[in-house]
């Protein structure tokens, strides 16, 4: 009859709350993960290394770069003083490259505080222009609503009869 060979295993959780120490040369196997640790008789569970089991497979191809995002808002503009521009530098001998394709736009900031309105110049001398056509009459807006009639007087009510002006 055969010799059955069987490990001692159970969960992960289960083997760090009960925390044993294995015999020297003893196997235990977590169930849940896979991965396996030998004790050395005075070691705990918790504090034993895992052990590598076989030989490890060689490292996969790199996969290819992803597209590079958007460039984010650009912040405004600290308050202080520019400095002076330095010198520009000789330019250098030699042919120039192709110019590379355009980015993307990036997002408009935010519109900056208006400055102070200028003094209005002198008017100038000269003839002044012909007026140009008057534009087209705008539509009729809409009549409003008629307002509640008055109470009519009790005392020396006069009726119209023709007009004079006829």
């Amino acid at each position: 009859m055969p010799l059955l060979i069987q490990l001692r295993r159970g969960a992960a959780a289960l083997w760090t709350s009960v925390n044993p120490t294995l015999a020297a040369g003893e196997q235990a196997f977590e169930t849940d993960t896979g991965k396996m640790k030998i004790g050395d008789g005075t070691t705990a569970w918790t504090s034993l290394n895992y052990t590598d089991v076989g030989v490890a497979g060689a490292t996969g191809v790199t996969g290819v770069t992803g597209v590079t995002g958007v460039t984010g808002v650009t912040g405004v503009t600290g308050a202080g003083v520019t400095g002076v521009t330095g010198v520009t530098g000789v330019t250098g001998a030699g042919v120039t490259g192709v110019t590379g394709i355009t980015g993307v736009t990036g997002v408009t900031g935010p519109t900056g505080i208006s400055g102070v309105t200028g003094i209005t110049g002198v008017t100038g001398a000269g003839v002044t222009g012909v007026t140009g056509v008057t534009g087209v009459t705008g539509v009729t807006g809409v009549t409003g609503v008629t307002g509640v009639t008055g109470p009519e007087p009790t005392v020396g009510k006069i009726v119209a009869i023709a007009s004079v002006f006829g």
